[in-house]
């Protein structure tokens, strides 16, 4: 095929735009579909197609058939008619794959996006398929698709961490398909301070698929300190892919830790990596426990007093008679012994309590329950080698 690409500048672009409308779809025999303006036509060149990046010289032989943007929408808007997206989305697959064939990339994601909109929202949710050429598609304000620059590896990491399923889908496997050939790392880890949940568990997905030198911090930070309980199990998985030995003593620190939601999200960790290391810091977190279970008691009283003149003592004096009143009280109320059950050493309540007990039986293939004399000595009899 005869073709010659000519780059043109953002302002030249934008001036063309004004004057052209980009109404036409050129079908190549090659099966490239150019969407655009034809501007020019001569002998040397017989056409010149106007995309919205460039400009793009054509032979005429190349051409196997010129249409019009807006009619082949109006027919796209017919067919969709024929099917009912909300009661079968898998049934507007197939217009997906005619949008590509005409060139209507845009339509194509638009159309997509709400199959699996309507396919997710169903229960049990559907699977569908979208066509292997669907993600082919080139992606708007993405400059580059080899080596991807820092504005265009933003541009797909948010969309693929948006609420668009299909174009989530897409960008994701554009970010995939060029992540290994371009230093997108830096991104990667400014996705892992987004306010977006859903662009944290991208980064966290893409680096696990990466693992590049030097990261595993941040991603062990996103795992105990995430405050969306998806995204810490994303992390997780994100941390066991890294392989790394040393990540289990960030883990036993957390547990050393005051905090409640700190201890929480370090034994997810820990019941989800199985690493048995922990097993001595769990017995000690439970001694720390047992230390003060001793119930604390208290007596509670919620009463109410009334005083009353119940009779009057009578004196004589000096021929006077003196009438002193008995004073007595009523009392009537509540007297509860209260013991407070759900306390003991390090904040630990009985919940974490039972929390412990169980990821120790997971990693020990134990079952001494909360019996922390019988596991101090088969941990000791477990240092010492003994069966």
């Amino acid at each position: 095929m005869r073709s010659c690409i000519r780059l043109m500048s953002a302002a030249a672009l934008a001036a063309s735009a004004s004057l052209v409308a980009f109404g036409e779809v050129v079908h190549l025999r090659d099966g490239t579909n150019l969407v655009g303006a034809v501007i020019d036509a001569s002998p040397d060149v017989d056409l010149v197609v106007r995309t919205a990046t460039r400009d793009v010289d054509v032979a005429r032989d190349d051409v196997l058939l010129l249409e019009s943007r807006a009619n082949l929408e109006k027919s796209l808007d017919e067919l969709r008619r024929t099917v009912d997206l909300d009661r079968e989305p898998a049934a507007g697959v197939p217009l997906v794959a005619w949008a590509l064939r005409k060139g209507l990339d845009d339509k194509a994601i638009e159309l997509a996006d709400r199959i699996l909109t309507v396919a997710a929202s169903r229960e049990p949710k559907l699977d569908v398929e979208l066509p292997p050429e669907f993600f082919e598609v080139p992606i708007a304000d993405v400059r580059s698709v080899d080596v991807l620059d820092e504005s265009s590896a933003w541009r797909l990491l948010s969309l693929a961490g948006g609420k668009k399923p299909a174009t989530a889908a897409l960008a994701n496997a554009r970010l995939r398909d060029t992540i290994l050939r371009s230093d997108v790392t830096p991104i990667l880890l400014r996705g892992l301070r987004d306010v977006t949940p859903r662009i944290r568990t991208t980064s966290l997905e893409l680096l696990a698929f990466t693992t590049p030198e030097g990261t595993i911090e941040p991603v062990i930070e996103r795992m105990l300190f995430d405050r969306d309980a998806d995204v810490r199990k994303v992390a997780m998985q994100a941390v066991k892919a890294y392989q790394e030995d040393g990540v289990i003593y960030p883990l036993v620190r957390a547990l050393r830790q005051d905090d409640p939601r700190l201890r929480t999200a370090a034994l997810d960790a820990l019941e989800d990596l199985r690493d048995p290391r922990a097993i001595g810091t769990l017995i000690a977190t439970l001694k720390r426990a047992s230390t003060n279970s001793g119930v604390t008691r208290n007596n509670v009283s919620f009463t109410k007093q009334v005083s009353y003149v119940s009779d009057f003592d009578a004196e004589i004096a000096q021929a006077s008679v003196i009438a002193q009143p008995i004073v007595s009280v009523l009392q009537e109320g509540v007297v509860l012994d209260v013991a407070v059950a759900g306390v003991s050493g390090r904040g630990l309540n009985l919940d974490e309590r039972a929390r412990v007990v169980r990821v120790l039986g997971l990693l020990s293939g134990q079952t001494f329950g909360d019996d922390l004399a019988k596991w101090e000595a088969w941990y000791q009899g477990r240092r010492d080698g003994k069966p």
